[in-house]
């Protein structure tokens, strides 16, 4: 199947520095997409006829490099969702978006105290920039083509699990139209003793969960929610999607995990995840990379389920292979087998 979405990532650095971020497990320094790399990956994606949908985000913020506007402005043919902390938009960012954006995808992970906790800024500040949003929505001519949705994405935590309730009052308060709740992903082992999801189905976390659909439903609010356990179907969105990552730097992943080298804690295993990249948009294009053997072969495998199931292998205590992401028992590489992504239990746009 040809390529059909695109993730592009401007940046992999941020304007702020929020205490869940798996950016606290990099070693490597951030980088902005230089201009010139910028240049060649939007004439790339403008030459494969296939492509509908861009999505500008990744692991940094976006709305801090300084060709945001110019970027989404180009896109602007183009399915655009962007995803953003909201902190920091400027007017003309602000009008970019109601100009360009198709949806904006702003993190919401709190309350007021648990808010500020988490992102060290104050969640009216975010919300303040959403009203100006909305008023420029508003006043938005019939002759724009765009009609922006606003979506909340909330990263559930021990922490925060309280505060979802009023996170779905504001997001029907405000006009936002739908709300991704993921589990976050744990970096190091104490940040794990945050997981609300378990190995079995757990009968308070299905109440829970019922809550939350029944209180989204009454709200008019439409909510995504990632499992609460582990199940026994995998699937890869990004796979599934025809989806290619194109990171800070260039390079070509499948997915956001293979983009960026950290670490993740997985049913209380620590493991060491390695960035695997399938070419450089500066040494090949974009469409000879997607259809490369060795990137058609690694989709053909995860599409087709063709990779272990490590998470719950009864030898998963004793195998090293766990340890990091190299490969698998299969002689897959990278390996896929511990993704907490396929199972459902992390979401992301």
């Amino acid at each position: 199947m040809p390529v059909q979405k695109v993730c592009l990532e401007l940046t992999d650095a941020c304007n702020l520095n929020c205490t869940m971020c798996y950016r606290h497990s990099w070693h490597e320094a951030t980088v902005d997409m230089s201009d010139e790399m910028l240049e060649a990956i939007l004439t790339q994606i403008e030459g494969i006829e296939t492509i509908d949908e861009v999505v500008v985000g990744g692991i940094g913020e976006p709305t801090i490099h300084p060709k945001i506007i110019e970027v989404l402005e180009r896109l602007s043919p183009y399915k655009v969702s962007l995803t953003t902390n909201g902190v920091s938009l400027s007017p003309a960012i602000r009008e970019a978006i109601v100009s360009y954006v198709d949806q904006l995808v702003i993190s919401i992970d709190g309350l007021t105290d648990n808010f500020f906790e988490i992102r060290g800024v104050k969640l009216e500040a975010v919300l303040n920039q959403l009203k100006q949003i909305n008023t420029l929505k508003k006043n938005q001519t019939k002759t724009q083509r765009k009609n922006l949705q606003v979506i909340f994405q909330m990263v559930l935590s021990a922490t925060n699990k309280d505060d979802i309730f009023g996170v779905i009052d504001l997001a029907s308060e405000y006009g936002v139209s739908q709300l991704i709740v993921s589990n976050i992903l744990p970096v190091d082992l104490e940040e794990s003793s945050q997981c609300l999801y378990t190995m079995y189905k757990d009968p308070e976390m299905v109440a829970y969960y019922n809550q939350i659909q029944r209180y989204a439903l009454k709200r008019g609010l439409a909510v995504r929610l990632s499992d609460h356990h582990l199940k026994t179907e995998r699937r890869c969105r990004f796979v599934d999607n025809n989806t290619a990552v194109i990171n800070s730097k260039g390079e070509v992943a499948p997915c956001y995990r293979f983009a960026h080298s950290g670490s993740e804690v997985v049913f209380g295993r620590l493991k060491n995840i390695q960035a695997h990249t399938f070419g450089h948009i500066m040494h090949e294009d974009l469409g000879t990379i997607w259809h490369s053997r060795a990137y058609e072969l690694y989709r053909n495998m995860v599409y087709n389920n063709h990779y272990p199931s490590c998470t719950d292998c009864e030898l998963v205590d004793g195998c090293d292979m766990v340890n990091d992401t190299f490969g698998d028992c299969y002689g897959n590489a990278p390996s896929c087998g511990d993704c907490l992504w396929v199972r459902n239990l992390v979401y992301c746009i």
